[in-house]
């Protein structure tokens, strides 16, 4: 369905949910937390979005780094 973009800077934030979201079951967190998890290896979530046509969200993570070197 899209996403509005004066929604799309708060779509990752905690109990966020979009407008319409009110039908729908859910509390706003599983975008929240596929953000954590990839800001925790490193990674970003990006968002492209059309209202009326859809979303896509791309996850960038970095190369695997050598296991042998200390952790940062």
């Amino acid at each position: 369905m899209g996403i509005e973009p004066d929604e799309l800077p708060y779509i990752l934030d905690s109990f966020r949910r979009g407008r319409g979201a009110e039908k729908k079951e859910g509390f706003g967190l599983g975008l929240a937390a596929v953000k954590a998890i990839v800001e925790g290896h490193e990674g970003r979530v990006l968002v492209e979005s059309e209202p009326g046509k859809g979303s896509v969200f791309t996850v960038v993570l970095p190369k695997a780094r050598n296991w042998e070197e200390e952790p940062k």
